[in-house]
């Protein structure tokens, strides 16, 4: 009797083990593991001129704009990584990206919206940013984000402090992701 006792404990245990060893293996900081693997790698750079009504303030009208887009967009696009930089003149503001979905339902066709924090004249702001072959629109503001992210949409502009917009149809923008090797 007390041989099957400690055989049916030791199987306890080592059931038990099992399942904790398969349980932290499959998840990492709360996200499933597979979650984390890069599904789209994004590294873009170009320039555009800025539609008009859409300016950064104190650039005259239709200033140019350089991008710099790196992005490792996870399976998980909430635990997506990377930078978008603009710059214009003087002006320099990089955003780093936390978070990312494919076909983000404001914009209707193939794009890609990015979201997370940058600071800009040493002042913290979120940003969310869209990309599609038609157009890139980059803004920032205070006001937390979830809200919008969550249901596809956007800031009201009343809230938006800064942002920028390409001419449409000026300008084509390259949509395909770089292979990941």
């Amino acid at each position: 009797m007390k041989k099957l006792l400690i055989l049916l404990t030791l199987v306890a245990l080592l059931i038990g083990s099992c399942s904790l060893a398969y349980a932290t293996d499959e998840h990492t900081n709360n996200t499933v593991k597979e979650g984390h693997k890069v599904k789209n790698k994004w590294d873009l750079n170009g320039s555009f001129v800025a539609h008009s009504g859409y300016n950064w303030g104190g650039l005259k009208e239709g200033a140019t704009w350089d991008y710099s887009i790196h992005i490792k967009e996870a399976k998980n696009g909430d635990v997506s990584v990377g930078s978008i930089r603009f710059t214009s003149g003087d002006v320099e503001v990089v955003g780093h990206v936390k978070q990312t979905k494919a076909d983000y339902n404001y914009w209707s066709g193939t794009n890609l919206a990015a979201a997370g924090t940058a600071v800009y004249n040493d002042v913290k702001y979120n940003f969310l940013f869209l990309y599609s072959e038609r157009a890139i629109w980059f803004a920032l503001s205070t006001v937390l984000l979830e809200l919008y992210w969550t249901g596809g949409t956007v800031w009201h502009w009343s809230v938006r402090v800064y942002e920028l917009h390409s001419k449409v149809p000026d300008e084509t923008f390259i949509m395909g992701p770089k292979e990941i090797h």
